[in-house]
């Protein structure tokens, strides 16, 4: 009994409760009784009078205690109301019948918990008890309810912002780094040679490679995608000698190796492949050890094209990890965690089969089996608009 006492003490303490009895002789010997545990008792002989005590309290922890007949009124008839209005609200009933008629028109009506006349403290206690807690559950699951709410809008304002920097930086970037190819391009043409110039064409290479990754993030839900077949051998061999003043730069040599003569055509998105080589490139070279190699190899795999770039670095630590979006394994490397998150976008839209290998002794390797896109090359038109799902 003690525990019980001390349980209802510890549930009721922030609590108010409303008594809803006709008998005014009933009523003073439950405030009497309740309100050792409760931090308000209320009470009413009226549904009327009931009801708008209840509209007053009801944005309160309020726990509702009526008789089943109220004279010539209905405590079934009120908790149907008060249900109606309110169908968490905890509702205990007072009977001095055990028709079944009557529990079954309770329960119809919301009717959380029953304790019959003439009353004793256990029952009651245990009963009031037992709302109680539900009461305290309900809070909860409310309370993380609206932490979970507040953290989805939180995260789609985050997402949001992130949206709208991708495009700030994409416009912002957009005409210097236009300026300082063209420029490059010139010195070129006049036949200027340096380290200097091949510095700043490296770090223009890269910048741009950022920028080519942010612009297809904000595009590639509305663009049309193409795709057509593509000689990889030769779309490779482009990638890799635009990145190869990048390597020079870092004391790198990229080299690519074939594993087959005459491979198929890939039917796939240039974009998408682009995507795919210059952040796999890239990547590499960021984690390449110096001086060292990075290594391409294009070949077939159970009839299925494939590229893998290879470089020394660097162990992987976390494999998965490596593709959720802003993730950098060092945090000493540039680069806005963008790339490989992207990697692993297309290669799930496309049925690409990503294979990594990283070891101390062997490496890192990143290899993409290319499995619908070799399959189709065979029959399909030189060009085919895809439909998109919008």
């Amino acid at each position: 009994m003690k525990h019980t006492l001390e349980l209802l003490q510890k549930l009721a303490c922030n609590k108010s409760i409303l008594i809803v009895e006709d008998d005014s002789l009933i009523i003073e010997s439950l405030e009497r009784l309740l309100s050792h545990f409760f931090q308000s008792v209320l009470s009413a002989q009226r549904v009327d009078e009931a009801f708008a005590i209840f509209d007053q309290h009801k944005e309160n922890d309020l726990l509702i205690i009526t008789d089943i007949n109220l004279g010539e009124e209905s405590g079934v008839e009120f908790a149907c109301k008060v249900k109606k209005q309110n169908p968490q609200q905890k509702i205990l009933a007072i009977s001095g019948t055990e028709k079944r008629e009557v529990f079954v028109d309770s329960i119809r009506c919301g009717i959380d918990r029953f304790v019959l006349k003439p009353l004793e403290d256990n029952e009651l206690f245990e009963a009031l008890i037992a709302l109680l807690q539900k009461i305290d559950y309900d809070n909860e699951l409310k309370h993380q309810s609206q932490l979970l709410e507040e953290s989805r809008e939180y995260a789609l304002q985050l997402l949001e912002e992130q949206d709208q920097f991708l495009k700030n930086a994409i416009h912002e970037i957009h005409t210097p780094l236009a300026v300082i190819i063209t420029n490059i391009d010139l010195l070129r043409m006049q036949n200027i040679e340096n380290e200097s110039i091949d510095a700043i064409e490296a770090g223009s290479r890269i910048i741009q490679n950022s920028y080519e990754d942010m612009t297809y993030l904000m595009k590639k839900d509305r663009m049309q995608e193409l795709k057509e077949n593509i000689d990889l051998v030769s779309f490779i061999t482009e990638r890799k000698n635009y990145f190869q003043c990048i390597a020079e730069v870092n004391n790198l040599q990229i080299s690519m190796l074939l594993g087959q003569r005459n491979l198929p055509s890939l039917f796939f998105s240039e974009p998408k492949l682009a995507r795919l080589i210059d952040n796999t490139l890239s990547n590499a070279i960021k984690y390449s050890y110096r001086p060292s190699e990075v290594t391409i190899t294009v070949g077939l795999s159970n009839s299925k094209i494939f590229f893998e770039v290879h470089n020394e670095g660097p162990v992987i630590q976390n494999k998965e990890k490596i593709f959720e979006r802003f993730h950098r394994e060092s945090k000493h490397n540039g680069g806005y965690g963008l790339g490989l998150h992207i990697v692993a976008q297309i290669c799930q839209e496309e049925n690409v089969e990503v294979q990594i290998s990283s070891t101390k002794e062997r490496g890192t390797s990143f290899r993409y089996i290319f499995h619908h896109a070799t399959q189709l090359q065979h029959n399909s038109p030189k060009i085919q608009k895809i439909k998109t799902e919008k």
